[in-house]
C-alpha cells in the first residue's frame, strides 16, 4: 500500500486515524475524571503498524504531568468513563492506558510505547499545545504530535516534523532513556464488539 494513504486507506475500526465526530466534553465531567500522575513527568510516544506492510498506521501520545491524559489525534478510541476534548482524553489511569493499547493491538495491528522523561515544564507546554491542536484532520495524527514536540522547550532529543507514525518512532530509537515496548496480539481484527461492552 502507498504510504501516502497510509490513514485514509484504512477502515475507522482498524486504524485509530479515521474520520470521527468532534467531541468536546462538559469541562465538569474532565474534572471529575482527573488522573493523578504517580510518576515523573513523561511522554510516551504510541505507534502503530501494519502486520502485512510494516507501515505506521497511527500516532498518540500519552502525556503525564499532575495528571495523565493521552492526545489521539484524529483517532477512534472512546469509552464513556473517559471524556474527551478535541482529542485528548482524560483519566487515563494505568486500565484505561492498557484499554487503549489493546484496542489497537490486533492480529492485523502491532504497536509499540516509547517512554521517555521530560522537565515538568516542557510537560506542561506539550500539555497545553495538544489542547490547541484539536480537532485533528484525517491523516494528519503524526504530523500534529511532532508539531507540538518540535517547538517543545526543554525536550532530551529533538524531534522533526513529519508525517508518518514510523518517521515519528524511528526518531527516538536507541536514544538513551528512551523504554520501548512492543505490543503484539492475535485477536480477531474487529475488537468493536468486545470494547462497546469493556469497564473501566
Amino acid at each position: 500500500m502507498d504510504r501516502r494513504f497510509f490513514c485514509l486507506a484504512a477502515p475507522a475500526f482498524l486504524a485509530g486515524c479515521s474520520t470521527k465526530k468532534r467531541v468536546f466534553a462538559d469541562q465538569s465531567d474532565v474534572v471529575r475524571a482527573f488522573a493523578p500522575n504517580a510518576g515523573p513527568p513523561r511522554l510516551e510516544i504510541f505507534s502503530s503498524f501494519n502486520v502485512g506492510s510494516a507501515y505506521g498506521a497511527h500516532s498518540a501520545m500519552f502525556i503525564h504531568t499532575d495528571q495523565s491524559v493521552v492526545f489521539d489525534p484524529a483517532g477512534t478510541f472512546a469509552h464513556s468513563t473517559l471524556p474527551e476534548q478535541h482529542d485528548v482524553i482524560y483519566g487515563m489511569r494505568p486500565a484505561a492506558r492498557q484499554a487503549f493499547i489493546d484496542y489497537h493491538t490486533r492480529a492485523t495491528y502491532w504497536t509499540t510505547m516509547q517512554t521517555f522523561e521530560v522537565p515538568a515544564q516542557t510537560a506542561a507546554f506539550v500539555m497545553q499545545e495538544v489542547r490547541k491542536e484539536g480537532p485533528v484532520a484525517d491523516a494528519l495524527c503524526t504530523r500534529s504530535i511532532t508539531s507540538v514536540l518540535a517547538r517543545a522547550p526543554g525536550m532530551p532529543y529533538p524531534i522533526k516534523t513529519v508525517w508518518f507514525p514510523d518517521r515519528l518512532h524511528d526518531q527516538l530509537l536507541d536514544k538513551p532513556g528512551v523504554t520501548r515496548l512492543e505490543f503484539r496480539q492475535s485477536d480477531d481484527a474487529d475488537k468493536e464488539k468486545v470494547w462497546e461492552t469493556a469497564t473501566l
